[in-house]
């Protein structure tokens, strides 16, 4: 087939769900660049993305940041929360305007959320300010020691996502004045499906619409891991999510790791420190249309890795989702006292 040849009509949406979670092109007309290597015009592909948003399918397209670029510390986290008060708790940790993903999870620790604030406002104190305001005794943080892979594509067709490993340079630490402030967070409002797209993004924030897709250019790969549309698993009949957590010493961690970003049916891969009661360092993120499709990758990897102690921790609700923003003045209620900064972190020059 040609790279412009039509694609039969059952494989269109979803060549274009690929692409579409792949990369959004930095260009005048992106859906008309996604739409041309599939022999979709640029109104048939904006036609589908406006329904997929209708019925519930498409979240939203808009950038995926890299925090430690930015000068922000995040970390996956875990609590334990009595059954009777996991709705109160989780109203006050949805409540802080960072935390994006909350999941209730089959185990003792059951409440997991993710989270980054920066630098300067100290992400202990943080879990330290959120536990007060929750009345539990401790939530505890999870940071990533590797990446070894990042990255959902799921695929309409099979129900489950299925990515190849992309490479990841440790991101640098990038200068951001108000200007860089306020094209990011252009970059990470919700993309429009129009014709020429970015130029509101641009216009919102008092940019043009060159100086916008030129700053997203130079960004992508460090500070902009990724520029992508999210789809609402469930709505898909993605109805399987397991974290599958691993047992594997620190010395192996760089030869394992890799191996288990390797299964396709990884979405994520990353080491964490271990927390007590819970001596896991390994974790990786399974979606499948079942729990057990989830459990047949799961022991499917067990061939590449080697049988290591492991879990699978499957969400039984989820209490919120939604995308990482940066540089939020919501924030600011959160701020503590500065902290003495750690000789082991490196904070960005001054604004």
């Amino acid at each position: 087939m040609t790279m412009n040849a039509p694609l039969a009509p059952s494989n269109v949406e979803n060549a274009l769900a690929r692409a579409l979670q792949t990369q959004v092109p930095f260009v005048e007309r992106p859906f008309a660049a996604l739409g041309e290597p599939l022999g979709l015009s640029e109104a048939e592909v904006l036609r589908v993305l406006r329904t997929w948003r209708e019925d519930g399918r498409l979240r939203e397209i808009s950038a995926i940041l890299e925090g430690s670029a930015l000068g922000y510390d995040s970390a996956l986290v875990a609590g334990k929360v009595p059954e009777a008060r996991l709705d109160a708790v989780a109203e006050i940790v949805n409540g802080h305007p960072t935390v994006t993903h909350n999941y209730v999870r089959g185990h003792e620790y059951n409440l997991w959320f993710t989270i980054a604030v920066p630098f300067e406002i100290g992400l202990e104190r943080t879990l330290e300010q959120l536990a007060r305001a929750c009345e539990v005794d401790r939530f505890h943080a999870l940071r990533r020691t590797h990446t070894f892979k990042v990255g959902v594509n799921f695929d309409l067709e099979t129900r489950a996502s299925a990515t190849e490993v992309v490479p990841l340079a440790a991101a640098r630490a990038v200068r951001v004045g108000e200007r860089e402030r306020s094209l990011f967070r252009a970059l990470q409002a919700p993309l429009a499906l129009e014709e020429r797209p970015f130029a509101g993004l641009a216009a919102a924030v008092g940019a043009g619409e060159e100086e916008l897709l030129a700053f997203a250019r130079g960004h992508l790969g460090n500070a902009m891991r990724r520029y992508v549309g999210t789809f609402r698993h469930r709505r898909l009949g993605v109805h399987g999510n397991g974290m599958v957590v691993w047992r594997v010493p620190e010395a192996e961690l760089p030869r394992v790791g890799p191996e288990l970003a390797a299964t396709r049916e990884v979405s994520h891969c990353y080491a964490r420190n271990a927390i007590p009661g819970f001596p896991y360092t390994l974790y990786s993120m399974v979606h499948g249309p079942t729990e057990e499709a989830c459990r047949e990758v799961a022991a499917g990897a067990v061939a590449r890795i080697g049988d290591w102690e492991r879990l699978i921790l499957f969400s039984s609700r989820e209490l919120k989702k939604c995308r990482l923003r940066y540089f939020l003045p919501e924030l600011d209620a959160w701020r503590a006292p500065t902290p003495r900064a750690s000789s082991s972190r490196v904070s960005l020059p001054a604004a």
